[in-house]
């Protein structure tokens, strides 16, 4: 794989969502976005290691599992909630990488057949949708 270049990933890090709850070393989105030139290269060394080597820090097998609660009563009962796992934000970045690449080789080489595309860059699943929710309603109307 060729090597992260320093606009891919500061594009990278632009494009990431603020507000978000970090992984176990609590270091959030925005603080990637405020590295210095300087951190950046660093940062930029370390994801092209991690690609040289095919392999992540120990730190990034970690995660944190939180309870969430669910949208109604939560009355202090576990059941009331739903899990959530935090990864680190450092890993989702290169993942992220990973997946913008592998996502324009998937689309340019037309891996995908038919239906077979969701999550590709410019596809959509609003066709497929409008298909089924014809089908649901000609079954309804066919069926009362």
């Amino acid at each position: 794989m060729s090597p992260i270049s320093v606009l891919e990933l500061r594009d990278v890090i632009i494009a990431s969502p603020t507000h978000k709850a970090p992984g176990p070393s609590s270091i959030p989105y925005e603080w990637f976005k405020l590295l210095s030139d300087t951190s950046l290269q660093f940062f930029y060394g370390l994801m092209n290691r991690c690609l040289d080597l095919f392999d992540i820090p120990k730190d990034w097998h970690l995660a944190s599992i939180a309870p969430i609660p669910k949208p109604h009563e939560f009355d202090a009962l576990l059941k009331n909630t739903r899990p959530i796992t935090l990864l680190e934000t450092a890993r989702k970045l290169l993942v992220k990488i990973v997946n913008n690449r592998l996502s324009n080789i998937l689309s340019s080489h037309h891996v995908f057949q038919g239906n077979n595309f969701a999550g590709l860059p410019s596809s959509s699943v609003n066709i497929l949708i409008n298909v089924l929710d014809g089908i649901i309603k000609s079954h309804t109307v066919h069926t009362i």
